[in-house]
């Protein structure tokens, strides 16, 4: 079967410029529930599973995003499907912060959407282009995420209480307009026959997921991203109430959790150039639900940083890792199959957090809820030591990242 997408004719750096600039954006606006959510819960006087709602909201939308995929991605290409996922920003943001706690609640639903979009679209654009090592690339390139996921918790800790919620999504508006106009100007479309391009009969989803690995990385999918959204998301909440911490701005822990994403990110291709995967994706997963644990029994800030740190840097290669191993096991069928992976994560991502909220209001604990992010990390480690690919599959990948 021939390829979906043709590859890039021209010199591919301007191309791993954009795709990285995009992403620190989307770092940006996928961690803000974190930091800002202190702010809402003043604002509109919510419970914790009211917050937890607004996580639920960006996530299936998100869901909704990923499910166009198989449809925007073999028709309109990489470039247009980030530029629709961008424009949604555009519009979520034109509106954040204006009325009811609700209308909020429906923007940041239509911001996941945009993300269902466009972080399927630049990941596996990702996997397209020419690398030495598909599993480095992308996880450089979720460095860049990391990046903005970092400055996000200083960015709001700094315009939120000196111009307000508004001036803040304006600017993300406005960052997000620019991203448009760029990747429409790309202009990479897709390739290949119409059949190739057809729509995909329910036999041949099937068929796919009756690989071995498809079930077990089906689930790391759903469930990475509803720990790392559920461990970044509520670590701001949970240091806001330790004592003696309820009068500070700033909150450090998401900072600290998404430095140590960051620094995990940016170390891992050279681990991942000597280290299997599998040994690096269950030993972080190791790493993390040490940090969880410690995030979980804490009362005091600095211990809490530690755990977060933890947590962050044990969680960093996971994503990278899941998305190079679809492609390995999927290969030619990963842009149409990866919609379903990913519209997991939309899933996992809205449900995880939201159930911390209610278990955090259900109890009077928060303490309570962050437990189920901790059991959910260590039922992840025996899920990815089944979903790592054959290595007649990761052969294959690797000949064709380098042909």
């Amino acid at each position: 079967m021939s390829s979906t997408f043709a590859p890039a004719k021209r010199s591919p750096i301007r191309e791993w410029l954009l795709l990285h600039a995009s992403f620190v954006v989307i770092g940006i606006i996928t961690t803000m529930l974190g930091p800002i959510l202190p702010s809402f819960i003043h604002r509109w006087s919510l419970t914790d599973a009211q917050a937890g709602f607004f996580f639920t909201t960006q996530y299936f939308g998100s869901f909704f995003g990923v499910a166009l995929t198989s449809v925007v991605l073999p028709r309109l290409g990489f470039s247009k499907a980030a530029a629709a996922g961008f424009a949604a920003f555009v519009l979520g943001y034109g509106f954040l912060g204006l009325g009811p706690w609700m209308v909020s609640a429906v923007m940041v639903g239509v911001n996941g959407f945009g993300y269902g979009l466009s972080n399927p679209a630049i990941n596996l654009r990702a996997t397209q282009l020419p690398s030495k090592n598909t599993a480095a690339a992308v996880t450089f390139l979720n460095f860049s995420w990391s990046i903005g996921s970092v400055l996000c918790p200083f960015i709001i800790g700094y315009v939120v209480p000196s111009f307000g919620i508004r001036d803040f999504s304006l600017a993300l508006m406005a960052a997000c307009a620019i991203l448009v106009v760029i990747h429409l100007s790309r202009r990479i479309g897709p390739t290949g026959d119409a059949k190739v391009r057809a729509s995909h009969p329910l036999p041949e989803w099937l068929a796919h997921m009756r690989i071995p690995q498809a079930i077990p990385l089906l689930l790391l999918f759903l469930l990475y991203v509803g720990v790392e959204v559920a461990v970044g998301g509520w670590v701001a909440a949970y240091e806001k109430r330790m004592p003696g911490m309820s009068a500070v701005t700033l909150m450090l822990a998401p900072s600290v959790y998404y430095g140590f994403l960051l620094l995990g990110r940016g170390v891992s291709p050279l681990i991942l150039r000597r280290v299997p995967q599998v040994v690096i994706s269950a030993g972080g997963l190791g790493l993390a639900a040490v940090g969880g644990t410690i995030i979980a029994l804490t009362n005091t800030p600095h211990i809490l940083y530690i755990g977060a740190a933890l947590a962050g840097f044990g969680l960093a290669p996971q994503y990278p890792i899941y998305v190079t191993w679809l492609a390995a096991i999927f290969k030619q069928d990963s842009p149409w199959i990866g919609s379903l992976f990913f519209a997991a994560a939309g899933i996992g991502g809205g449900a995880v957090p939201w159930l911390v909220g209610i278990v955090s209001s259900g109890t009077g604990s928060l303490r309570a809820g962050l437990y189920i992010p901790l059991l959910v990390t260590v039922l992840m480690i025996f899920l990815a030591l089944r979903a790592r690919p054959s290595s007649d599959s990761a052969t294959a990948q690797s000949e064709a990242v380098s042909a």
